[in-house]
């Protein structure tokens, strides 16, 4: 007779399962859902409540997690902001524009940031404070919807008419300001313009007084994969400053790209000072 013996599992498999399980309860949280009940968690990740609250309890000691004594609610800790802080510094997205957002930064004395698009919405990843004495308050870790912003516009322009309706099933769109885009209609026509000149403008759609203006970054393989912009006052903003500022934008989007590796047949030998070269040759009105 055959006797099958069953082996225990080893230490080693038994905390790689609970790592995993750790791991499908902080994927739990979104830019849509940032903050959780037990109730919300139980629900997603179908597992039992006595190790769903022992998983929680090692993730709030670890300070993964941070739970609001009044609600009870469950969001993202300060260690694995960290930890995102870090990948942040070290990803090739943030090296390759750090020079050209700086320089764009000191030419124009305007503020210029980074973001990357995440279902629908735009996650500002660096910016470089105006140094003009405006003060834009949407800073690193900034979540705002895509038709609401310069760069989500420039994202939004890459998609086809299919991906936007499944984005935006709806025709409504619910503004932030008075300026905000409020329908998918007005929003494609818009989209249109933009994949046609390369460069999306946000005039007060998610802030009053505040125009963006924005270009996508691509990588090697030419996907998009950030989105570069700059912005200024509404107040004595004129057309010359406005269109140079979009020009700038455009070239440090094309610079970024190629330190990427992207290449096409605009993008030979491109380097970031001559970003200021062309600056200095064009730019005839006061910065």
């Amino acid at each position: 007779m055959d006797i099958k013996i069953r082996r225990k599992p080893s230490n080693s498999a038994n905390t790689s399962t609970s790592l995993l399980k750790a791991v499908r309860v902080l994927q739990c949280f979104s830019f849509n859902e940032p903050e959780l009940g037990i109730a919300d968690i139980l629900r997603k990740v179908d597992m039992p409540r006595t190790t769903v609250h022992r998983i929680l309890s090692s993730l709030l000691n670890t300070n993964l997690l941070e739970r609001d004594n009044k609600s009870g609610r469950y969001r993202i800790g300060p260690a694995l902001y960290m930890m995102g802080s870090l990948y942040l510094g070290t990803t090739d997205i943030i090296t390759a524009a750090e020079p050209v957002t700086r320089l764009i930064n000191e030419l124009t004395g305007e503020y210029v940031k980074l973001s990357v698009f995440d279902r629908g919405n735009i996650v500002v990843i660096k910016k470089e404070e105006s140094r003009n004495g405006f003060r834009y308050y949407h800073n690193i870790g900034t979540i705002l919807p895509a038709y609401a912003s310069a760069m989500g516009k420039a994202f939004l322009s890459e998609l086809t008419e299919t991906e936007l309706d499944n984005l935006y099933p709806q025709e409504y769109l619910i503004p932030l300001t008075n300026k905000t885009i409020t329908s998918r209609t007005q929003l494609k026509k818009e989209l249109e313009q933009i994949k046609k000149t390369g460069v999306s403008y946000d005039f007060e759609g998610n802030t009053e007084g505040l125009i963006g203006i924005a270009s996508v970054i691509k990588s090697a393989g030419g996907k998009v994969v950030s989105a570069i912009c700059t912005g200024t006052s509404t107040h004595g903003i004129e057309e010359k400053r406005l269109q140079r500022l979009s020009e700038m934008v455009i070239l440090g989007a094309r610079v970024i790209s190629y330190r990427l590796g992207y290449q096409d047949s605009q993008s030979i030998d491109l380097d970031v000072e001559q970003i200021r070269v062309w600056w200095e040759r064009n730019n005839n009105i006061s910065s």
